[in-house]
């Protein structure tokens, strides 16, 4: 019963609590957008944004039982918005049930019952009908399209290699000496009801490290590791992965609908390559497929194979709009929707590394020089500098924990 238990708590919290939690943010997306992949992404992020509101003031304001009192909050906020997201998905399934005649099938239990809800919810599921195509009004771009019998096999054969990652993960975990003291500090956590107050090294007190008590993924995976009843070691070196590394090829697959947009079928011989670079790119004990396979839990593993590739991601979405508000008007929230989505992306930097805020300013004041050159949008400037507030802030409150301003306060 405790592996049964274990295993739905893992499924819970790191599934279907993002993809409910996903369905909030995915609103502001427009439809062809808000897919599951997509949700599940923003989901991701969002919880992420959460913690790092809940984690931080939990740890430098609270002495004692910081860590269980960090949990009580964040897993209230959590199951609130998971709740709202499914009364917002119930609410979408009954607005398409009032648009669609064959409202019947919907209420079935049937597969194109289910279909249809899980359309509802995730519109950007949708298959382009022959239809489609001949609506002068209708929006086909982004909609899923059906597959060659080549490339089903290429699916088949990208699955294959992603599987076979995931066995090495989980049946051949690596060692690394960094695990003195990153997953140390999730045990401690979980053990004492502190926040990096221990030192991993010794086990004696000490004082907040300044250097990576910001980055507070490591109280994250202790979340996890309290919520599912599994020792935080365990579910970082061998669970964790089976979970990060498909999320990880999601984001890659986002990118490359995007790069093979009008020939779809090239997307997963892309995602082939993907993988074939993820198992040889072992060049060094510092690469970010090293990272990827052999740290996978690590925070500036998660920084170099998450929150980079989906800033490139959103820039590719940024400017795949601008390309086509040359020839139609879009909405504001279609044109703000994905540096909303920046903002999360840039708390999660944080949260995975210290040096992520300024990894991810960098790139994206390089990714916003290349698009104002492209497109002459200024505009593109000033989001830019919008989204990379958190960041501003991440930083004043590093230089105060630096100087020793926080103990003042």
């Amino acid at each position: 019963m405790g592996t049964v238990y274990t295993l739905i708590m893992l499924i819970l919290w790191l599934i279907i609590v993002p993809i409910l939690i996903g369905i909030i943010p995915a609103g502001i997306l427009p439809e062809r957008r808000r897919s599951l992949v997509v949700t599940f992404i923003a989901g991701y992020l969002l919880s992420l944004a959460v913690f790092e509101i809940v984690a931080i003031p939990c740890m430098l304001f609270i002495t004692y039982s910081a860590f269980s009192i960090c949990v009580k909050i964040y897993s209230a906020i959590e199951i609130a918005l998971a709740i709202a997201g499914f009364i917002i998905g119930i609410i979408l399934i009954n607005k398409k049930k009032q648009e669609d005649l064959a409202s019947g099938e919907i209420n079935s239990l049937s597969y194109r019952g289910i279909k249809h809800r899980l359309e509802a919810v995730f519109p950007g599921e949708q298959h382009v009908l022959a239809e489609d195509y001949m609506d002068p009004r209708g929006d086909v771009y982004g909609r899923r399209v059906r597959y060659s019998t080549e490339g089903k096999i290429l699916w088949v054969i990208f699955a294959v290699f992603v599987l076979f990652q995931l066995y090495m993960a989980f049946f051949y975990a690596s060692f690394d000496g960094d695990d003195a003291y990153y997953v140390v500090e999730s045990v401690l956590a979980v053990q004492t009801d502190t926040m990096n107050t221990i030192l991993p090294y010794t086990g004696g007190s000490t004082t907040l490290d300044i250097r990576h008590a910001l980055a507070v993924i490591t109280m994250w995976i202790a979340f996890i590791a309290k919520m599912s009843g599994v020792h935080a070691t365990i579910l970082a070196h061998t669970l964790l992965p089976l979970f990060l590394i498909p999320l990880t090829y999601a984001i890659y697959l986002e990118i490359g609908r995007m790069l093979f947009r009008k020939d779809p079928n090239k997307l997963p011989m892309f995602m082939i390559i993907m993988a074939v670079f993820q198992m040889f790119g072992h060049t060094s004990i510092s690469t970010a497929e090293t990272f990827f396979l052999t740290r996978t839990w690590q925070g500036k593993s998660m920084l170099a194979n998450i929150a980079i590739p989906l800033i490139i991601w959103l820039f590719l979405w940024i400017g795949e709009d601008l390309e086509r508000e040359n020839r139609q008007k879009l909405s504001k929230s279609n044109r703000f929707a994905p540096w909303m989505l920046m903002i999360l992306v840039n708390m999660a930097s944080g949260i995975f590394s210290s040096m992520g805020v300024m990894f991810g300013t960098i790139l994206i004041g390089a990714c916003s020089l290349v698009l104002i050159i492209r497109y002459k949008k200024l505009s593109v400037a000033l989001m830019a500098a919008v989204v990379c507030i958190p960041n501003v802030i991440y930083l004043l409150m590093y230089l105060c924990l630096l100087k020793g301003y926080w103990n003042i306060l």
